[in-house]
Parts: C-alpha cells; structure tokens; sequence
C-alpha cells in the first residue's frame, strides 16, 4: 500500500479552516478547560509552599466547617466524588492533618476530623483564600466580576445534575 491514499495536509494558515478552528476554541468545553487552566495557576500561586491540591483544600475546608462528617457527607457538601473524598481523606491522614475515625453507631462509616496541624493549615490557607479570589477577579472591572459570578452560579445550578454519578449532590442552600 502506497502513500497515495493519504491526503496532504498543508500548514493551517494554508487551508483557510481559520473559523473551523474558532468554532472549536470558542466551544464551551475549550473555555471551561481554559478557566480551570486559568484556577490551576491561581490556586498554586495563593497556596504556595502549603502542598495543597484544590480537592485536599475543599475536604479541609468542609471539615473545618463541618467536623465529624462521614466521608460520605464531606463529598457531598464538597461535591467531590466519594472515591476520591475517600483517597484525598486517607492522604491527609497520613500527613498529619486529619483523623478519621469509625462511627460509634454505623462501624462502615468513616467519620472525619482536622487535627491540630490540619486546623493549623487550615488557618493558612482560609489567609491566602482572598489572594485567590485577586488573581481570579482583579483584572475584570466590578461588574465583569459580578456577571461571572452570577453565570457560573447559573451553569451549575442548571448543570449540576450532569456531573458523574459518584459526585453526590450537595444540597442547595448548602452552597450559598
């Protein structure tokens, strides 16, 4: 079999496919994708030198909130798939930062606590939780940061049934 079959490509500024390709960077999934990008980056500027990923944050935070939690409850307020709720819990135990301990009533329940080097942390990171928010919103003017706000809390609000099966849903009036 020859090369004849294949079709020669010619570089993109050649083709003239400049709007196939815009359709493709303005598609939601791409700027979706790009945002996180954009958390990512913010997320480990602001949480310097505290060796925190944005799920072991979230667990840490809704631990804090909510102390003594199944895992199970903890990924629900968090809207973190269990699996990794679970994952994320048994790291920051091994670290120091959380106990987790089975309930008195229900020994398949796996009940979640900060330790004092968690709270400590903890403490850390609720400081710099406002340097994220500079690095996320300071480059838009104040209504640009209140129209996102708002379209993000109406995507997952109208979206939110759409996340795997394993992402429990966290309550409404829990988010707000």
């Amino acid at each position: 079999m020859g090369n004849e079959s294949l079709i020669e490509r010619q570089p993109a500024e050649t083709t003239g496919k400049e709007d196939d390709f815009r359709v493709l960077t303005d598609h939601p999934a791409h700027l979706i994708r790009r945002s996180y990008q954009v958390f990512l980056y913010a997320f480990d500027e602001a949480m310097a030198g505290l060796k925190l990923s944005p799920v072991s944050w979230i667990i840490i935070a809704t631990t804090h909130s909510f102390p003594g939690l199944s895992v199970t409850e903890v990924a629900r307020r968090a809207a973190v798939d269990k699996a990794s709720c679970g994952r994320t819990a048994s790291s920051l135990e091994r670290r120091g930062l959380l106990r987790i301990k089975k309930s008195d009533t229900d020994q398949r329940q796996k009940l979640l606590d900060l330790t004092p080097a968690g709270e400590l942390l903890y403490a850390k990171a609720f400081g710099r939780v406002e340097r994220l928010r500079s690095l996320l919103l300071d480059d838009l003017a104040l209504e640009e940061q209140h129209q996102l706000l708002t379209t993000l809390t109406v995507f997952l609000r109208a979206t939110g049934k759409n996340t795997r099966p394993s992402i429990p849903a966290a309550l409404e009036s829990e988010m707000n």
